[in-house]
């Protein structure tokens, strides 16, 4: 048997020994209260917790936010995105006009639906909107149809009389070897034209209006919100009319789990039945739902559901590996028995807490799978080695609790306390997440000492210690490293050199790093969701989801904030009311306009009638335009030609009395088309000045708050370059808050976010490091020197801080923290260096394991990103786990009375487990589609790999030294202050007065100056 239990053992050890006695003792008690307790959490969880998907609650409140939200309803707009693969902008307006009736209808799901603008007003004086630069090229598209207008000429609009025009001035472009763009143009137009109305149109052409696309150039483009518009209403559309856009905003579920999710799934019904009812008549047309809000909330539910399948994954694989280290399927499950309880009180914490998860705290799950097993594999296999020492089932449990209580206790304090830095910084979304993850490893390590003991009592207590398994033990590692220390070292210091080399690039005389942040939120995100391309769309649209607003409090002040946005280079165009209302027409304008009027005004109201027309003579004029675009060097020419082509194709497949038809309706649409162009600019041509009174009202209250005497004018601006990446949106938000101090928005708040992020980063690296290096120095010290080291150099710090403030007014915290580490590490030295040694030692793993997973990043091309960031604290949390482990153990045979060390199997076997088992957890999340999460299993995979390398080939050799040429102290320092006894006394002052006592201890002055005056008396 082992003499462990025989050796005097501290308090700690002691009362975890007692905590685990309770669980062995009573395992019914001790169970019925732990899943007592996990029910509980699971219900508080189900009907209390929410989750939060916007960004903007990761950080801090900020005034112009509020304000903005409160007045405007901030970045809450769901996008909804119908999209065409050609130009279709009659087939647009009619899908937007169901779907936006649909949404109307239902109130308790959406409200401010927004897809077009009553312009009925502002329509009769559109054309002062245009410049005579504008005015004069529109008059120039309306002579081109003088004939027709004038002289009445309607036959010149005939199919084939175009077809004919075009085709000449290609082919003479063609040979005189000239541009011939616009007609190249045009072709295409009435090409695609030709094609969708045919293809759509087959069974019954004269009653297909919606799919019908003009061939007709733009006569003016008079820009409201967005270009396209009919004669009294403007469409949320882009330039060529191939996507529409309706902006809603969703009604908030405040009892549900999401408050925009029940609006979100509704919106997305009514996509679908549209789609479906559009498909036989318009199969491409394609509609999709994006908008900040969609972006997040997809985020957090594929992150959430990717995370659901890694955890099933990571279950089975762990418990596959546990059975394969622990020789068996009981053990193993107990412990994942026990992680899914701890989980559960977790989460009921977390609410209590908390009360919400975000889009950064949903990963503490992957961080609690990752080390909650770690706790569970030391105890089991800490308590199988002592079975198979012959002790008995209650006093193993027992013992385990005082062996390796400590070194997990230790564990867990030191992750937790590097989780729980991140609540100094200020940064809510981090502080959420350092809280919780931080309390779901406190929970884990008291479940270990408590759920933990009660299943295995209950499970072992009526197994023989032949039937338990023997956990793999590692002789031959075990006996190579400690046979070989100097090998052993020399092998792992090049092997952590050359790995981390690659991390850094040296050339010219400077040095640069081969692993970079990519704060590029979009990439996170999985590819194959249709917000994520339907966000893409708008981008390519020229229609951003990422704006900064600013706003303002007069006309006066928003027009030169704009002039002043417009200027700077980032800047692509701004979007408020204020230009909306433009100066009074000039002369020169009204003089145009009067030309437009004129020469508009005898202008038909209905479509002539056309004698009918001659397939055959059709066929021939367009399939000689076909020859002629094929055989152009226009690339666009060859894509008119393609189009062209198919249209022939499908009519000459139709007999000769359909082929008469399928002309004569397309004719008579065309012509309509033109005409009802020409009637919109006819009826635009008014020349009294444009008011607030005339915008259409879903402008004013998109862009204007009156609030008595107080107006809010919002500005909108737009980026030049997409402020996704990193250092696009650090210029754009720069540049804006030169003339806008107060702007906000989404893009404001992600270069905030990011920002913050990284400070704080920066400030966990140096609080956790600092904590973690305290609390193992703390836990190394012998008995005596742990107040004597700690008290002292913070009362000196606190000082210097106080005189700071008194004198400079501010407080840096990182040189406190600095000087305070470096006075704790000076006395620790004085007393006893070996202790502060154990510390570095402990920390080796985290420290070379990360240099290595530079290293192998840089290889991999893999960078850090904003949610692989959030797990580094991981990768230190299981590196300084397996380092305290391998300490602990070391301590452990020291103070056994071992004069050499070697690594015990149980140790060796447990820190090669729990870095395997969270090896295979988080590398199980590199089947995530989201690519952030795919990015956190490869990162954490890699780190605790790396560390693992570390801690079982570099530190047991160095232990192997340490022990043989400088072990550490164990002996407790204690201070004792002799008492006299009153007999002692009063031999005292009879004897002389030689300045010593009875035991030759020296007398203060005031004792031997009371001895001489009894010696006198």
């Amino acid at each position: 048997m082992a003499s462990d239990g025989d050796k005097p053992i501290g308090f700690l050890s002691r009362l975890l020994g007692s905590v685990v006695g309770f669980g062995a003792r009573r395992p019914r008690l001790a169970l019925w209260m732990m899943v007592l307790v996990g029910c509980a959490g699971v219900g508080v969880t189900v009907s209390d917790l929410k989750l939060r998907t916007s960004r903007s609650d990761l950080l801090a409140p900020e005034k112009a936010w509020d304000d903005y939200a409160e007045s405007f309803g901030g970045g809450s707009d769901l996008v909804v995105v119908a999209q065409t693969d050609v130009p279709n902008a009659a087939l647009l307006q009619t899908v937007l006009d169901q779907l936006g009736e649909r949404l109307i209808r239902e109130p308790e799901y959406f409200s401010n639906v927004l897809f077009k603008i009553d312009q009925s007003d502002l329509r009769r004086k559109a054309l002062q909107y245009l410049s005579e630069t504008e005015l004069q090229a529109a008059i120039r598209r309306v002579d081109q149809f003088t004939p027709v207008l004038s002289n009445q000429q309607w036959d010149l609009l005939r199919v084939e009389r175009l077809a004919g025009q075009l085709d000449t001035q290609i082919a003479s472009a063609t040979q005189k070897q000239t541009n011939a763009t616009g007609a190249v143009a045009y072709a295409e137009r009435l090409a695609t034209s030709l094609s969708g109305f045919l293809d759509v149109g087959q069974d019954d052409v004269r009653v297909n209006t919606q799919g019908f696309r003009s061939p007709w150039p733009d006569i003016v483009s008079t820009e409201i919100e967005h270009s396209a518009q009919d004669a009294d209403l403007a469409y949320l559309m882009n330039s060529n009319r191939s996507v529409g856009m309706l902006h809603v905003h969703p009604v908030p579920d405040k009892k549900g789990l999401d408050a925009n999710s029940r609006s979100l799934v509704r919106l997305r019904e009514h996509l679908a039945e549209l789609e479906e009812e559009y498909g036989a008549v318009a199969p491409d047309l394609k509609l999709s739902l994006t908008g900040i809000p969609v972006l997040e909330h997809d985020e957090l539910r594929r992150s959430g559901r990717d995370m659901i399948n890694a955890a099933l994954i990571a279950f089975i694989a762990v418990g596959l590996l546990l059975s394969f280290g622990l020789k068996g399927m009981r053990h193993p499950m107990l412990v994942l028995i026990m992680l899914v309880n701890a989980l559960a009180v977790t989460f009921g914490v977390a609410t209590l807490a908390v009360g919400h998860l975000n889009i950064l705290s949903i990963c503490f799950a992957a961080i609690m799978i990752g080390l909650g097993v770690d706790f569970g594999i030391h105890f089991v296999t800490r308590y199988l080695f002592l079975r198979q020492e012959l002790y008995e089932m209650d006093e193993s449990l027992v013992l385990t609790g005082q062996s390796v209580g400590t070194g997990i206790l230790t564990s867990a304090l030191t992750t937790a306390i590097a989780f729980a830095s991140a609540a100094l910084t200020g940064y809510p979304g981090l502080a959420e997440l350092g809280i919780i993850a931080a309390g779901g490893i406190l929970i884990c390590a008291l479940m270990t000492f408590t759920f933990l003991p009660a299943l295995i009592a209950l499970s072992d207590e009526h197994v023989e210690i032949d039937e338990l398994p023997v956990p793999i033990s590692g002789d031959f590692w075990r006996s190579a490293v400690s046979g070989f220390p100097i090998t052993a070292i020399a092998v792992a210091v090049i092997g952590i050199v050359a790995v981390a080399w690659n991390a850094v690039n040296y050339e010219d005389g400077s040095v640069s790093f081969n692993v970079a942040y990519d704060s590029n939120l979009l990439k996170l995100q999985d590819h194959t969701l249709d917000s994520v391309q339907a966000e893409r769309t708008l981008a390519a649209s020229d229609e951003s989801l990422l704006y900064a607003v600013a706003i303002a409090e007069t006309q006066a002040e928003t027009d030169a904030l704009r002039a002043k946005l417009l200027a700077l280079p980032t800047v692509a165009r701004v979007t408020e009311l204020s230009s909306r209302i433009p100066q009074q027409a000039s002369a020169g304008q009204q003089q145009l306009i009067g030309q437009l009027k004129t020469k508009l005004q005898n202008m038909p109201t209905r479509t002539p009638t056309f004698a009918a027309s001659n397939p055959e003579v059709v066929g021939v004029s367009l399939d000689r335009l076909y020859k002629t675009l094929s055989a152009s060097s226009d690339l666009k020419a060859h894509k008119a030609a393609e189009r062209l082509d198919e249209f022939l194709n499908k009519f000459a497949s139709l007999p000769t009395n359909k082929q008469a038809q399928v002309i004569d309706a397309y004719q008579d649409m065309m012509v309509g088309s033109l005409l009802k162009e020409f009637g919109q600019v006819a009826t635009a041509t008014s020349l009294e000045p444009v008011g607030l009174e005339d915008l259409p009202e879903a402008w004013r209250n998109r862009y204007l708050r009156v609030d008595g005497e107080r107006q809010l004018w919002l500005v909108k601006i737009f980026p030049k370059e997409e402020v996704w990446n990193e250092v696009a949106l650090a210029s754009f938000v720069r540049d804006i808050r030169t003339v806008a101090p107060d702007v906000t928005g989404v893009p404001v708040q992600n270069y905030d976010s990011a920002v913050k992020m990284k400070a704080c980063y920066k400030t966990i690296a140096v609080y956790s490091l600092a904590a973690i290096a305290l609390f193992l120095l703390f836990d190394f010290l012998r008995p005596g020197q742990k107040l004597l080291t700690v008290i002292p150099p913070l009362l000196i710090v606190g000082f210097i801080g106080y005189t700071s403030i008194q004198r400079h007014g501010d407080l840096n915290p990182n040189m406190l923290v600095a000087i305070y580490l470096g006075m704790v590490a000076f006395v620790a030295t004085v007393f006893d260096f070996r202790n502060l040694r154990d510390t570095f030692i402990a920390l080796v793993p985290p420290i070379g394991g990360g240099l290595m997973l530079l290293g192998i990043m840089a290889i991999l091309n893999v960078d850090f990103n904003p949610i692989n960031l959030i797990v580094l604290p991981l990768v230190l949390g299981i590196g300084v786990d397996d380092g305290v482990h391998m300490v602990h153990d070391y301590r452990r045979q020291l103070m056994a009375g071992k004069k050499e060390y070697r690594p015990s199997g149980d140790t060796m076997n447990g820190v090669f487990l729990t870095s395997l088992t969270s090896i295979v957890g988080f590398g199980s999340l590199m089947i995530s589609a989201h690519q952030g999460l795919k990015s956190v299993g490869i990162v954490l995979a890699i780190g605790v790999a790396c560390c693992l390398a570390v801690a079982l080939i570099l530190v047991p050799p160095m232990l192997v030294l340490v022990a043989k040429y400088q072990p550490a102290s164990f002996e407790p320092v204690v201070i004792r202050l002799p008492k006299k006894r009153k007999a002692e006394a009063s031999d005292d002052s009879d004897g002389d007065s030689d300045g010593t006592d009875s035991e030759g201890r020296r007398l203060s002055r005031k004792e031997r100056r009371r001895q001489q005056q009894q010696a006198a008396a």
